[in-house]
């Protein structure tokens, strides 16, 4: 489906003969879709034809000569989701003729249920003027002031503006209003609306200092699932960017040189050195990095600075790919007294090299690794890198079980065992703090080598949350 005929561009002449060529078009404009369109050549001698980009645009035939002739050009579907321009450039031996391709790509309109926020959307962002706000015009959106305008509902923002920064609703006739999935919000008003009873926010919220809301209106953190018997104690949603890194009120860094355990490659850093960032919360989540740098490889291993005796530990990961990382969530007694002596409850455990396997593992005296007789399970899951999954630990004074997504993985009561129970076979009787760690290489995550092309890889962790029985 083509639009527009007349004259083409000119180039200059050139030659003593010169040779006149005309077009019954001057430009072929399309919609997204793929099309086909008839261009009528007139001319007094030879000509040849070709598109200037042969990649969606072809032509045929080639050439002609002295007379009216036709040629049919084909232009591909366009899926880019951006405008895209081309030619079909006519040559003589006197000089060229260009005639503009142009292709439109394909408009998703967004659907707006409020007529008032629908209304205050096409005016600040139809950028095209064609009386649709398209995907494309909604995702450049970063704020929304839109005071004043008559606005019931806005149900749209957790689907489609989540990227925003600025949200002014005030004013408006709104009686509930859900942020859930706003984090990037700096600034939020939305005073004036006296029937504004609740605004639904995100979990751990702490409302920052450009917020403004009615008196009358509170705010609802989502309910957290919590184990039967037990109360939520702690929590890290991960929701505070303010300096773009893990809140030191909650987590220390350990740093060290490559080697320092289990002949691992990383060098830790406290989470940032120069431009290199290995532990970075953003929309949400915290993301270990190890990134490579000269010949270095650097990444994170950050503690909570609590420790808990018992208790439900929970956390909801998405682990990095690549063949040489090793991520972990696991436990180590708050006050260090050795290894293996003190206790290691591993939690989840990954390498890239068994892409698809997560573990866990107890360590103590009597039962560690490097002498072969540690507790441990394995469970294969095939979405452990591309999806995000609830990795858990159930902790009591007479048993230790893991969980993924809500099923037993690992299971250690020491009575099970010949020895029974011991200070060799229990030690984990006392405070371990939480641990979240990308390591690199190492003894098991570099078993069959490492490749680095994979980096940076990313270890992204949506929450950690510590529940408890209450005395």
């Amino acid at each position: 489906m083509a639009a527009g005929c007349g004259k083409p561009d000119s180039g200059e002449t050139s030659g003593t003969s010169e040779v006149n060529l005309t077009l019954d078009c001057e430009s072929i404009v399309v919609s997204s879709e793929a099309a086909e369109k008839t261009v009528s050549v007139t001319s007094d001698g030879d000509w040849g034809v070709s598109a200037k980009d042969k990649s969606w645009v072809s032509v045929s035939p080639s050439g002609g000569g002295k007379g009216t002739s036709d040629i049919l050009v084909k232009i591909a579907e366009n899926t880019t989701g951006d405008v895209r321009e081309n030619a079909v450039v006519f040559r003589t031996k006197s000089g060229q003729v260009t005639l503009p391709v142009r292709q439109n790509y394909d408009v998703e309109e967004v659907t707006i249920s409020d007529a008032g926020f629908k209304s205050y959307l096409l005016e600040a962002y139809d950028v095209d003027k064609d009386g649709v706000l398209s995907t494309k015009e909604a995702a450049a959106v970063t704020e929304i002031r839109a005071s004043g305008r008559g606005i019931k509902a806005m149900p749209e923002l957790n689907d489609i503006f989540t990227d925003i920064t600025v949200l002014d609703c005030s004013d408006n006739k709104l009686t509930e209003l859900d942020i859930t999935r706003l984090l990037s919000l700096k600034t939020f008003d939305a005073t004036g609306n006296p029937d504004l009873k609740k605004i639904y926010v995100w979990s751990g919220f702490q409302e920052p200092a450009g917020f403004s809301k009615p008196e009358a209106a509170e705010y609802v953190e989502p309910e957290i699932p919590t184990p039967a018997g037990y109360e939520l104690v702690w929590q890290e949603e991960f929701n505070e960017t303010a300096t773009g890194l893990p809140d030191t009120r909650k987590w220390w860094y350990e740093t060290a040189e490559p080697g320092w355990v289990n002949n691992e490659l990383q060098t830790y850093i406290a989470g940032k050195k120069g431009d290199i960032v290995t532990a970075e919360v953003s929309d949400g989540t915290l993301k270990i990095r190890a990134i490579k740098d000269g010949n270095r490889v650097y990444s994170a291993r950050v503690n909570t600075n609590d420790g808990w005796t018992y208790g439900y530990f929970e956390a909801r990961l998405k682990l990095p790919k690549g063949k040489g990382t090793w991520p972990a969530f696991w436990m180590m007694p708050t006050v260090w007294s050795g290894w293996p002596d003190g206790g290691e409850i591993d939690i989840m455990e990954h390498v890239g090299c068994v892409p698809t396997e997560v573990s866990s593992s107890i360590h103590c005296k009597s039962y560690y690794h490097a002498i072969g007789t540690q507790k441990t399970a394995a469970k294969k899951i095939a979405t452990v890198m591309d999806e995000f999954h609830v990795y858990a630990l159930e902790w009591t004074e007479e048993y230790i079980k893991t969980y993924v997504d809500g099923v037993q993985l690992f299971y250690y009561n020491p009575d099970n065992y010949s020895e029974g129970r011991t200070a060799n076979t229990w030690p984990f009787n006392k405070p371990f703090q939480l641990k979240l760690n990308l390591a690199w290489g190492g003894d098991w995550g570099g078993m069959y080598g490492v490749d680095e092309s994979c980096l940076p890889a990313t270890y992204e962790i949506d929450y950690v949350r510590v529940f408890q029985i209450p005395e």
